[in-house]
């Protein structure tokens, strides 16, 4: 099993993926890192797999709507047959999808420590070649463009403080003990207590939703910018040791 992993491991190095930077652009460097992002040493979910999921996703909002709007229209006898249809192609899209992905990543929990070594050899390996790209770049301009994106991390992060202030380290704790405290006498009275929050507390509770949301998506933005930093402070910071091998 260790030899099919090692030589898995090392078809798993695409020569696209290290293909030159056409340009030091932050766009070009955007799609360099989309590409490191999808790098992995296990096969890439088939057809199959994602139709699987949209399929049962589909399923699983066609029924909620079903049972919520249309329940005053249509009676007992037509809806239920509809919802167990629609809870049928949920399951059975979402166990597909699940035994496929079990099948392509089960090596990763049958030996996770090798597994794990395996991935960090291979992000380490897309890495070097991408910051030997970097360093074909002039110096100065590699200086800039760093000093560049970390003055808008720095931005960046003083807002998000302003805005959310130390709850965007606490991840979805927030939100679920918001929703605790919301549902939290769900059991004796019913689906009642879900709808009865009146329009201040629905607004509330939207506006909520939504700045988390949007903390998140920040977030994914500063885990972008801090990549770039950190690729550009490695095209700078390993530079010496690359010239002196080459002499």
């Amino acid at each position: 099993m260790g030899d099919a992993m090692d030589t898995q491991y090392q078809d798993a190095t695409p020569a696209a993926a290290k293909a030159p930077v056409e340009g030091l652009t932050f766009h070009a460097l955007y799609r360099r890192v989309q590409a490191l992002a999808g790098q992995s040493i296990y096969p890439k979910p088939s057809g199959v797999e994602r139709w699987s999921v949209r399929v049962g996703a589909g399923a699983a909002l066609l029924g909620l709507v079903t049972g919520l709007l249309l329940d005053r229209w249509l009676p007992a006898s037509v809806l239920l047959p509809l919802l167990l249809v629609c809870l049928a192609v949920e399951i059975g899209g979402f166990v597909i999808s699940g035994a496929l992905m079990a099948r392509r990543e089960y090596r990763q929990y049958i030996q996770p420590r090798l597994s794990h070594a395996q991935e960090m050899d291979n992000e380490f390996g897309h890495w070097q070649a991408f910051v030997a790209d970097l360093q074909q770049f002039p110096q100065r301009e590699r200086e800039q463009r760093l000093r560049f994106v970390s003055v808008i991390r720095t931005n960046m992060g003083e807002r998000m403080g302003l805005l959310y202030g130390s709850l965007q380290k606490l991840g979805p704790f927030p939100l679920l003990v918001a929703l605790y405290v919301q549902y939290r006498g769900w059991k004796t009275s019913g689906w009642q207590g879900v709808s009865d929050v009146g329009w201040a507390g629905a607004i509330l509770i939207f506006a909520m939703v939504l700045l988390y949301i949007m903390g998140w998506m920040l977030i994914i933005q500063r885990e972008r910018l801090d990549t770039y930093v950190n690729l550009l402070e490695a095209s700078l910071h390993d530079e010496p040791v690359a010239s002196s091998l080459r002499d």
